[in-house]
């Protein structure tokens, strides 16, 4: 097969689905050395660093000097130029990271890893109501396969869009090994420094985003701190559309000196803060997977989050769970877990035992048998 993909996702930060596509883009290329691989990236003032490139035994690699906002016009409002046409021969498949497929003369696969634009407009992030509001229906009808991250996206999708269940395939995200190994201890004491966090804290992981809920933990946080039971917070992502307001709320509610913006960081920073927090708490209103819940039971850190979307799926009995509205109840959670040694400790046993569930190389022979199937469909 001639397999087709953008790579802009991971051309600069790796968030979200940059890190989906580039680690089933490395595991696919450790595991398939028969078909070729058409690679594409663009972008105005960024190059594509060759060491970032999937190692693929037959790949063809294409960096243009497009801007980005040309190429996302011409594909998604022209449907042209096909990627066949870019590289000069006709492609099997095309699979995109995003609900939009590529375009081509061949087969296409989407990737959805939610449908919280659709659901939720008002809290998704002001790139997916953009991209994908006015788009996503019709793209995912004439899609020939559709891969998503968790059982209850999928179910969403049929449900929403009454698709047949053939046409979907579930592939979980995998752990990246980092999360597996010890941090080491001169990185956890040089982040404690830097952060200022001496001694116990909780810690949250994700984008400044109206879904992700930080004014509900924060809410939650001064509930704990009119308790008596005061605990630092550090927040680590990339800002986004929710970054004012969450900085208001910490000033409304006299938190200011206990809240720590980390901004985004690599993932051996973030191995090191699993290994020196007290707990993630992690209280989005929606996911499709949840990474950081993943990331944190491998390093044993013990888990509060949302009992909704597909969390639950992804923890089972290795996390603990609140309702992502009520904030009393979230505060009770992990002032509950703060309290309780034993439990956390018990949830550190399971979570690493979860954990072990998750593999980018399972992640990859799916989706690779995935293609297979949609191809040789008539």
């Amino acid at each position: 097969m001639r397999i087709g993909f953008d790579l802009r996702p991971f051309l600069k930060e790796e968030t979200g689905v940059g890190v989906y596509l580039k680690n089933l883009l490395f595991e696919l290329a450790a595991l398939d050395a028969e078909n070729e691989y058409f690679l594409f990236s663009a972008s105005w003032k960024d190059r594509f660093d060759p060491g970032r490139i999937p190692p693929f035994a037959r790949r063809r690699f294409r960096d243009l000097r497009w801007p980005v906002r040309a190429v996302n016009f011409l594909w998604q409002d022209l449907g042209r130029p096909t990627l066949d046409r870019l590289f000069g021969m006709r492609l099997d498949l095309t699979h995109s990271a995003t609900p939009l497929p590529l375009p081509t003369r061949g087969r296409t696969i989407v990737t959805v890893c939610d449908l919280f634009f659709l659901e939720d407009p008002a809290r998704a992030d002001r790139e997916a109501r953009r991209k994908f509001l006015r788009r996503t229906e019709g793209a995912l009808r004439r899609a020939d396969g559709i891969i998503t991250i968790s059982d209850f996206s999928r179910r969403g999708i049929v449900e929403r869009f009454d698709l047949p269940q053939e046409k979907i395939k579930t592939t979980y995200l995998g752990l990246n090994p980092v999360f597996q190994s010890p941090a080491a201890a001169e990185r956890v004491a040089a982040l404690r420094q830097e952060l200022d966090v001496p001694g116990e804290f909780l810690l949250f992981v994700g984008a400044s985003e109206p879904r992700k809920n930080l004014p509900g933990l924060l809410e939650a946080l001064a509930i704990l701190h009119q308790s008596g039971m005061k605990i630092p917070l550090v927040l680590v992502g990339r800002p986004g559309g929710d970054s004012a307001r969450v900085a208001a709320r910490i000033r409304e509610l006299g938190l200011d000196g206990w809240v720590r913006p980390a901004g985004y960081r690599a993932d051996e920073d973030l191995r090191a803060l699993y290994a020196a927090a007290a707990m993630l708490v992690f209280p989005s209103f929606a996911e499709g997977f949840g990474l950081p819940l993943l990331e944190a039971m491998a390093c044993g850190l013990p888990a509060a989050v949302s009992g909704c979307s597909a969390l639950p799926e992804v923890g089972r009995d290795a996390a603990a769970y609140f309702d992502p509205a009520d904030h009393d109840q979230m505060a009770a959670v992990i002032g509950g877990l703060l309290r309780d040694e034993a439990k956390r400790a018990d949830m550190r046993e399971k979570g690493r035992r979860r954990a072990r569930d998750f593999e980018w190389k399972k992640t990859a022979a799916a989706t690779l048998e995935f293609y297979r199937t949609v191809v040789e469909r008539r």
